[in-house]
Formats: structure tokens, sequence, C-alpha cells
């Protein structure tokens, strides 16, 4: 797991309609066809528990039908909303605002900080962490409090499908994550069908201004941005956010400059900006701010892949 870049951004949201959430309006309490009650063994009134791995290869036991549970991460509270389990999810983190009801769930801590004696009295029967901006030691202390934790690990995007799945498994949310991931790929199958025949478009990715950072060769952001037709001119670094410098950037000189606004690190007008001024990018007003959802590793990054697209390509999707 690693904190990365993420200990610095701020995951504001917007009020749109995703068409991935008319799966949760389908969805009754609990998910589709699923029991409210907690499943009984047969041998006395204990809970069934299954021994599951989780996505860093750990084995868990959790329970088959969890009833309190707590998400440490953005990316794990917006799965658990679109599989339809969010009247099981007691308890999510100051960040964790989309969709506008998890902003109102009782909060747990931040990101990197989650408050363990909020969450030993919240009694939860399971946790689910994030490698995808969750500390290791805070999680690691979590599960050696006796919590039952499970750490997802998306760290691409098939590993993202395999996360829904997995998360849908242990939240007895099963079939709705078949279904999730299955429209999830469908969408993505129509943005390949509009940009094919199309060359691939050279981008810079900002990941934070200054310093200057953008995504390494095994990052989650170089993996989805091929799929809306694009290189990443920093895919083929070893690191995660390398520093990068406005020297390299000019011999580069990429066809286009992408980057997703955060508080705090405001990008100023590139088209006053010494050295930046000169690049083929800024000169043809290709420059684009983007929605935070394309560095979502969940469900949303197909709506960030969408609206990149659209953007690169906006004859395409008339």
């Amino acid at each position: 797991m690693h904190s990365s870049i993420r200990q610095r951004k701020s995951h504001r949201t917007t009020c749109r309609v995703f068409s991935l959430l008319a799966i949760v309006c389908l969805i009754d309490a609990g998910c589709t066809g699923r029991s409210s009650t907690t499943p009984q063994s047969p041998a006395g009134g204990s809970i069934e528990k299954i021994v599951y791995a989780d996505g860093i290869g750990r084995r868990v036991e959790l329970p088959r039908h969890p009833l309190r549970i707590i998400s440490l991460a953005p990316n794990i509270t917006e799965t658990i909303y679109l599989l339809g389990a969010q009247d099981r999810l007691i308890g999510d983190t100051t960040l964790c605002n989309w969709p506008e009801a998890a902003k109102h769930k009782p909060k747990i801590g931040d990101l990197l900080n989650p408050n363990d004696e909020v969450i030993l009295a919240a009694k939860p029967d399971l946790v689910i962490a994030s490698t995808a901006g969750n500390d290791q030691g805070a999680v690691m202390k979590l599960i050696n409090l006796g919590l039952s934790v499970y750490v997802a690990a998306p760290r691409n995007v098939e590993r993202i499908f395999q996360t829904i799945e997995d998360i849908g498994r242990i939240t007895d949310c099963a079939d709705q994550g078949t279904q999730l991931v299955a429209q999830m790929k469908e969408r993505l199958e129509k943005v390949k069908q509009k940009l094919a025949g199309l060359p691939p478009i050279r981008v810079f990715f900002i990941t934070w201004f200054d310093p200057l950072l953008a995504p390494g060769k095994t990052t989650f952001e170089n993996d989805v941005l091929h799929l809306a037709g694009v290189v990443s001119i920093t895919a083929d670094i070893p690191e995660f956010y390398p520093r990068y410098s406005l020297e390299q950037l000019l011999v580069k000189n990429p066809d286009a400059i992408l980057t997703v606004p955060h508080s705090g690190d405001p990008i100023p007008n590139l088209k006053k900006t010494p050295g930046w001024k000169d690049l083929r990018a800024v000169k043809e007003n290709r420059v684009y701010f983007l929605g935070e959802y394309l560095q979502h590793p969940s469900p949303l990054f197909v709506d960030g892949i969408e609206e990149l697209a659209r953007k690169l390509h906006p004859e395409r999707f008339q």
C-alpha cells in the first residue's frame, strides 16, 4: 500500500448524474434478493463466516452477510453505493463525498488517519481498506486490534474490475458486482468504437504542479489514459509519481496537457507562464481540466474516460 500523491488530493465532487447510479435505484436495501437477517450456522446461533483472500493476498475470515460495514477510502464507498449495500455502511472517511448521501455517514477520520477508537466503538463486522490511499501502518493497526479488515488493491483497470466483484462477494452482493462490471465494460467498449481509427494523442498528465509530478509506469492513471485514446509521455518511468522538469517537458513537447485541479495547488495561466507558453499544447489551446473521477479507482473512472474522450474528440461524440 502506498499513500504517495493521494496524501495531497482533496476529493471534491460535483452533482452530476451518472448512468451507473441507476443500478442503485433498482436495488433495495441490502442488495436485491438478499435477506436482511444474519445467516446462522447449523451448529448454533453464531454468524456464518467465510474465508476470503483479499487484494494483497491475506486470508481473512468475514461474515457471509456483513451488517455493519466501515469504508476507509472514497473508492470503496463509491463501490458500496453502486452495489446497493449502502444501508449497511455505518461509517466512512471525511473524503468520502460521492454520492451526496456519503457525506452524511458517520465519519471515522481521514484517508491516512482513521480513528481506531471511533471504529472500535462502532462495532463493525467488516472494515474495507484500499491500497489507493490508505496508510499501511494505520491499516495494520486495525488488523492487530482484531477487526475483520479486507484490503482491496485496485492498482490498474483489470484490478478495479476484480475489486468491484470482490467487494460484491464480501458484502453478499455478488450478482450486483457482476452486473456493474459488465455495464462498465460495455460503456468502455462504446468509447473504443467511437475512437476507432484515430491516431493516439501524446499527453502530459499533471498530477501536481508545484513541484511538478506526473504518473509513472505502474500507476492507475496511466493504465486508464490509454482507454481514451492517449499515450502518456511519462508511462515508461518506473517511479509511481516522479518529479518532472519543464526542460524535459519542452523536449517531449506533448500534443495535449491534462490535469485534475486540486485545492492548494492551483494551475497558473500557462499562456503567461515562462517556458510553458512555448509548448505546442499550450499554443494550440489543448490544455484540458478534467473532473476528479478520472483518478478514482472505482466504477466512477469510466465517467472520467468518457469525459476525456469527448474533450479530445468532440466530433466523435455528437
